[in-house]
């Protein structure tokens, strides 16, 4: 009953971090409308979301500010080719491609983590588990296909969305690790203080700083509190529960929320080949729990 309780303490801990994606994603697309830079906000949501943990830590919880000095190269990893590559990577495949293309080629991750997991043998095949994916990426298909925009694919867009795929199953992965020595927000911490280091290739923090006013500076709060510190801090935590694969499929949420809350908030159609994919999406989230729960995952 136990493990029963933590495995659906886990499933809520990422649905949840996958509402607060879906939901913070229509909000900065909003900031994006009105000429708001992405590299910014994606530097200024590092840099608020370290500050913030950290103080939070010093206060409540000091001992998960110890950083083994072995661990320093471990953290230097999971936060620039990690946190900080898929932020970038991203980006670069929107602007190279389109967005509806950069969220599909992002939500493959789920089959790189699959595969690394059958690979290394941390991972069971089953069809369960194939199905799952299969409806997991197909709705998330249906859903930037129904947008009406299309997807148009250029060869180094392709690049960069599959970067930003392969950067989230990484660091999905490599916080295993992390995982096991520290707490989910020590490891979301130092994984976002390394990114925001990385940051600084591109600007100097102050300059930051000095171009924005205090209510673009109220907007990037919102977007490091809603966007990266309580869902990232949920999602790590839901991966120590459920592990790589059940929780990088279960955030496959992301884009149904984030249809929905476009549709509820900036009155964007929602379309039946949307509903359809959402559908899908929530399909696979059935699927993986059965398949946990008959003993395959």
């Amino acid at each position: 009953m136990l493990k029963t309780n933590r495995g659906w303490a886990g499933v809520i801990q990422v649905a949840s971090a996958a509402v607060l994606w879906g939901t913070s994603g229509t909000f900065a697309k909003y900031l994006f409308n009105n000429e708001m830079s992405p590299y910014d906000l994606a530097q200024a949501r590092a840099l608020l979301s370290f500050v913030l943990i950290s103080l939070l830590l010093a206060v409540f919880k000091r001992q998960h500010l110890v950083l083994k000095k072995k661990d320093l190269a471990y953290f230097a990893v999971f936060g620039i080719l990690g946190l900080g590559a898929v932020q970038l990577t991203y980006l670069l495949a929107i602007s190279l491609t389109n967005v509806a293309t950069a969220i599909f080629l992002e939500y493959l991750a789920p089959a790189l983590v699959l595969v690394y997991g059958l690979m290394t043998k941390t991972e069971r095949f089953s069809w369960s588990k194939v199905l799952a994916l299969l409806a997991a990426v197909g709705g998330g298909y249906l859903i930037v296909r129904g947008q009406g925009r299309g997807l148009g694919i250029t060869l180094p867009g392709l690049g960069m969305g599959l970067a930003a795929a392969f950067s989230w199953a990484f660091y999905t992965v490599y916080a295993q690790y992390g995982l096991k020595n520290y707490s989910p927000w020590a490891v979301l911490n130092w994984g976002m203080g390394f990114a925001s280091l990385a940051w600084v290739l591109y600007q100097a923090p102050w300059v930051l700083f000095m171009r924005y006013d205090q209510t673009a500076w109220l907007q990037f709060l919102y977007i490091a509190v809603f966007a990266t510190v309580l869902p990232f801090g949920l999602y790590f935590n839901g991966i120590k529960k459920l592990g790589p694969f059940q929780a990088n499929l279960i955030s496959s949420l992301e884009p149904v929320v984030g249809a929905v809350s476009a549709f509820v908030i900036l009155g964007e159609i929602l379309n039946s080949v949307q509903v359809f994919g959402s559908a899908l999406v929530l399909t696979a989230v059935i699927l993986i729990q059965a398949a946990k729960r008959g003993g395959e995952a």
